[in-house]
């Protein structure tokens, strides 16, 4: 597997990501921030069984961190589905 899908949940997160790190750490941070999302979620297109499984969440649920962000996403058989990116301030419990 190495293709990973965007809920619109993890398009409008990583939107508001992008539109608060602009205003506060400037656009070549918030491009490195991008980045550094987008590469892990192609990392874990390839190899989706290296993280945190969040059956408390939901069944079929997995997490990874990135910078002060994690990932949540489901592996399903020819892709992985982000479902979102959250801060780490966030409670998930109540996003996803």
């Amino acid at each position: 597997m190495t293709n990973y899908f965007l809920s619109p949940e993890a398009q409008h997160s990583l939107r508001n990501i992008k539109a608060y790190s602009n205003k506060n750490v400037g656009p070549q941070r918030t491009q490195t921030t991008l980045q550094t999302i987008r590469h892990r979620m192609q990392a874990l297109a390839e190899n989706p069984s290296r993280t945190i499984r969040r059956e408390d969440l939901k069944a079929g649920y997995h997490s990874d961190f990135v910078g002060p962000h994690t990932i949540y996403y489901r592996v399903q058989p020819a892709q992985l589905d982000s479902i979102d990116v959250l801060h780490q301030s966030m409670e998930p419990s109540k996003h996803i």
